[in-house]
Order: structure tokens, then C-alpha cells, then sequence
């Protein structure tokens, strides 16, 4: 089943996290419109309750929250104290990620790079489904994840490895996610956002770094490949839009949202590497000769 027009309202309650700017805080705009009660989560807590108080201005209801997702126990407060104050949680938006600037070739990237990007991109996933999941799964009627990944997850995207990595790791555990709850028989969807450039404040996210791990004190050599100025997916769009693609994707039960269309000749490209690379040889496994001291 999906969650329809009517079941979305007053009573509904949705979460969200890095909500207080850019596409989280579109998507808090779109779920207020329909009358949902909002936990706008963000590591800055006065940016939250900012948009707090605009909601308020507008006639809705939502809730300001800090939260660092990176952090497991601070994932886990953030749970607690949602289903301690509001009882349920409808709907989960696993949105909060970081990226770094500029582009860099991967043997640019420092260990902590590659760290960074997978703890909150990746790990900050994984807190919420560890956090929320089993509760929501003990609720009547349906939920829904809605997990933000990126179309560099979908194409190869050179000098953003760290990145593009996190984000492809979404996509793998959103997609099982999925079929295991299927599987388990529950009421519960899960949708994969990909969004391809869409101008937010994710591009000086490194302000949230320790200082000697960012970029601009580190010489970082920039690496912007050719192909990047022709792809359709590195246009524009604006983040406002995306509220209501997310809304509407929990709705009528979308398992992806891409922002920018189909990027169908990348994709194509990779899936040929995939079959030039099969193979219908039946492989011969090797015969094993045992000791006697080698059986168990």
C-alpha cells in the first residue's frame, strides 16, 4: 500500500534530517503544505529553528532539533525524543550529507576525506535505519524512508570519488532495505532520491570539518574532468523543487526520484562494461587434494 492525499495530514508525523537548508528544507516546505507535523533536524540548531519559525509564520507545524548524524548516540536522542513526544514517526527523510571543494583525484583524497564523506553520507543512513526503522515498523498503517543519494551514484563521476562512493553505498542499502522489508510483509516503502546539481550550501559543507582536515588549508590540487561540463545532470535546478518531488514519490510508492532525467547514455555505457565483462564459460574449479590432517 501507499500513503495517499488523505492519510497525509495533521496527524503525520515526518523527520528529516540536514532539513534546515537546501533540499531538506524544501522537502519541509512541501510535507508542512500538506499538513504534516515536521522534526527539522539539522546540525545547526539555529538554522532549524529558523525554518521553525518561517513554518510557524506560515500556518504549519514543525520542530526544531540538532542532530549530528554521524554520531549513532545522537541519531538515537533524536529517535528517542520523537517518539517520546509525538508517539509515531510516518515518514523518515535520511537527507543530511556533506561534500567537499575542489573536485580532487582520488590519491588527492586524504584517508579522512574518504572517512568524512562515508560518515555522514553513508553511516548518517545507517544511524536512521538503526534508530527509527524497528520502532516505525511496530506502527500501524504505512511508513515510508525517503534516503538521499546523488546521480553520481548512478555514472561515474571522477574527481568526486569520496563522494560518489558514500552515495552509491546508499543506493546498495536503501535497494536491500527494501526488499527485506517486502519480504518481512511490512507496509513500508523506501524511495532513493537522486539528485543531480542542485545549488545548496553542500558545497561549503567543509565548514563543519575540524580545521587541519580542510581543503582550503591543504593545497588540495583541483581536478574538474572534461566530460563534466557536458553532462545534462550538471545543470541547474533549483533545490525548491525537490520538496515536491519527494512528497509525491511517498505517495504514489516511487522506489527512485531522479532530479534531471534519465541519464541514459552513462548508464548505458557502464551496463555494456558489465556485459562485455560476463562470461558463458562454465569455470572449472580446481581439484583440492587433501591431507589426512585436513579433514574436519
Amino acid at each position: 500500500m501507499n500513503m495517499t492525499e488523505a492519510s497525509l495530514n495533521s496527524e503525520s508525523v515526518v523527520v528529516i534530517t540536514g532539513a534546515a537548508t537546501g533540499i531538506g528544507r524544501a522537502m519541509t516546505l512541501s510535507f508542512v503544505a500538506r499538513g504534516a507535523r515536521v522534526i527539522v533536524a539539522d546540525i545547526d540548531e539555529a538554522a532549524a529553528a529558523g525554518l521553525v519559525a518561517e513554518v510557524s509564520e506560515l500556518g504549519g507545524t514543525a520542530f526544531a532539533a540538532r542532530v549530528d548524524v554521524s554520531n549513532a548516540e545522537s541519531v538515537e536522542l533524536l529517535a528517542d525524543s520523537v517518539f517520546s513526544r509525538h508517539g509515531r514517526v510516518d515518514v523518515l527523510c535520511n537527507n543530511a550529507g556533506v561534500s567537499m571543494r575542489p573536485h580532487r583525484a582520488s590519491w588527492s583524497a586524504s584517508i579522512r576525506d574518504f572517512a568524512w564523506a562515508m560518515e555522514v553520507n553513508y553511516f548518517g543512513v545507517v544511524h536512521g535505519i538503526v534508530s527509527f526503522v524497528p520502532r516505525m515498523r511496530e506502527q500501524s498503517g504505512h511508513k515510508h524512508l525517503v534516503n538521499t543519494s546523488s546521480v553520481t551514484a548512478l555514472d561515474i563521476a571522477p574527481g568526486h570519488a569520496p563522494y560518489a562512493a558514500s552515495k552509491a553505498a546508499v543506493t546498495a542499502l536503501s535497494d536491500a532495505l527494501r526488499y527485506e522489508l517486502e519480504d518481512h510483509g511490512d507496509d513500508f516503502g523506501v524511495t532513493v532520491l537522486y539528485p543531480g546539481l542542485v545549488p545548496t550550501s553542500i558545497a561549503t559543507s567543509e565548514r563543519l570539518r575540524p580545521d587541519n582536515d580542510r581543503s582550503a588549508v591543504r593545497n588540495i590540487v583541483a581536478y574538474e574532468p572534461e566530460r563534466a561540463a557536458t553532462l545534462t545532470y550538471n545543470l541547474p535546478v533549483a533545490a525548491e523543487t525537490l520538496g515536491e518531488l519527494a512528497v509525491e514519490a511517498v505517495l504514489s510508492g516511487q522506489n527512485a526520484v531522479l532530479t534531471h532525467g534519465y541519464p541514459d547514455a552513462e548508464i548505458e555505457a557502464r551496463l555494456k562494461d558489465l556485459r562485455d565483462g560476463a562470461t558463458d564459460r562454465t569455470l572449472q574449479q580446481p581439484t583440492l587434494h587433501l591431507s589426512k590432517e585436513d579433514h574436519r
